[in-house]
């Protein structure tokens, strides 16, 4: 790794950030990062990697932070064409466990990995900026040229909608294997080792004509309030579009929330207020959304001065589901960063279980292959801000395979037959925005 000194960054005004489609073609020559927020209207674009940090282990979040707030300090700014509070910004994530995932397809995903970027791009209050970094001690300062050819991303999205499904399972082998696990957790549960744990499923497609961009694209549209993103490492890269805030710091102030608890939507406006009302007054979700309320309240209850989470959740309604939601909103008592909060919160009940030790024991022995899958996304600045998003309805390209996960919360009241219904309804997110049809 350079010498942290010898890095030096500008920052300057620019009138637009680069398009998704200008973006993808460039993303297999460097490690790129892509986080969107529409609802808010703040996208970080960010291409190459001027340095890199990895950790694993329990002190994972700890490590990366106190080195990557190091790394940010120690950047000379150029003072000509500085803009203040844009960039330099340390983007990545970390997956659900704390060790490295010996699944192949997440071999460039590392338990955590926050890297540096020689290309930023930042939008922000209608504002747009890009900061370039680089070792003087050894090149000059980045530029970048899009190619002109729209290469994959074009020939991908001419051929998307014929792109079908070819799971491990057939959805009657799927269901049993998922009845017979459900029922195993149930069975914890009663015997009161568990309360709640997260199961989830995997399924594999062909990814030959999947096109990302489009999907990447339609989200601003269909899903504003969501998170969207994409990680590109040499070979493989995560995409998806999460509606779950971990944290956001802003100064002082922190915010986070409890997402848990799901019904379907309607077909007609009646059936889907229906379905939300009765999803409101549910005891097997109120109790699955309990648990996520209390743990983050807890958690941010150890730094923060007046928290403040709503007396009753509120209901998030999106294209393919709709949840119990409450938000949390606190003002810090002390100088904690956006990585360090997010290590605390990281696996809440909404993605792990309760309690959180024998919930992750029993996901990580059942389920090696999550990887990145509930695990977090986001990025940090030098003085501590940032958001980190957990990484759901998400999907791994890895050559001409795609794997996508979808979970549930199983709770003493849960029925395996509805717990399945909710894992295809969230796997419908990325396939049908992706025009795959689901294998029967």
């Amino acid at each position: 790794m350079p010498e942290l000194s010898s890095f030096r960054a500008q920052t300057v005004p620019v009138a637009e950030m680069p398009e998704l489609r200008e973006f993808a073609t460039i993303r297999a020559a460097s490690p790129s990062f892509y986080l969107e927020h529409p609802e808010r209207g703040v996208t970080v674009v960010a291409l190459g990697a001027a340095a890199e940090l990895r950790s694993s282990g329990p002190g994972r979040f700890q490590d990366l932070s106190m080195r990557a707030r190091r790394m940010l300090s120690l950047i000379r700014m150029n003072p000509v064409e500085t803009v203040p509070a844009h960039g330099p910004l340390m983007v990545g994530g970390f997956g659900f466990s704390d060790r490295d995932c010996g699944v192949r397809e997440w071999r460039e995903f590392p338990a955590a990995c926050l890297m540096l970027p020689r290309m930023l791009w930042i939008r922000r209050e209608g504002r747009c900026t890009l900061t370039r970094i680089w070792n003087e001690e050894r090149e000059e300062r980045p530029e970048v040229t899009f190619p002109a050819s729209p290469g994959l991303a074009a020939h991908r999205e001419a051929s998307a909608r014929s792109a079908t499904c070819v799971a491990n399972q057939r959805l009657s082998e799927q269901r049993a294997r998922w009845r017979e696990r459900v029922e195993r957790v149930r069975a914890m549960v009663a015997r009161g080792v568990v309360r709640k744990v997260v199961l989830s499923r995997r399924i594999e497609v062909d990814s030959t004509s999947v096109n990302p961009v489009s999907f990447l694209r339609a989200s601003r549209k269909t899903r504003p309030g969501c998170f969207s993103f994409w990680f590109s490492r040499a070979t493989t890269a995560l995409f998806g579009s999460t509606p779950e805030l971990l944290v956001r710091v802003q100064g002082e102030r922190v915010f986070s929330g409890a997402l848990a608890g799901t019904a379907p939507r309607g077909a007609t406006p009646e059936l889907d207020r229906a379905l939300g009302d009765s999803l409101l007054a549910c005891k097997k979700n109120l109790e699955e959304h309990e648990y996520v309320r209390e743990a983050v309240k807890s958690a941010l209850g150890c730094v923060t001065e007046d928290l403040y989470l709503a007396d009753k959740p509120l209901l998030m309604r999106l294209p393919e589901a709709q949840h119990l939601f409450t938000p949390v909103e606190g003002r810090l008592r002390g100088a904690y960063n956006a990585v360090e909060l997010a290590g605390l919160l990281h696996p809440t009940p909404a993605v792990c279980g309760e309690p959180r030790e024998a919930a992750r024991e029993l996901l990580e022995r059942e389920e090696p292959d999550r990887g990145w899958y509930t695990g977090t996304l986001g990025w940090m600045d030098a003085d501590g801000n940032g958001e980190f998003a957990v990484a759901l309805r998400s999907a791994l390209l890895d050559g001409p395979r795609m794997f996508l996960w979808a979970g549930a919360g199983i709770v003493a009241g849960s029925d395996p037959q509805a717990e399945f219904a909710e894992t295809e309804a969230k796997f419908s997110a990325l396939l049908r925005s992706s025009g795959i049809e689901r294998a029967a």
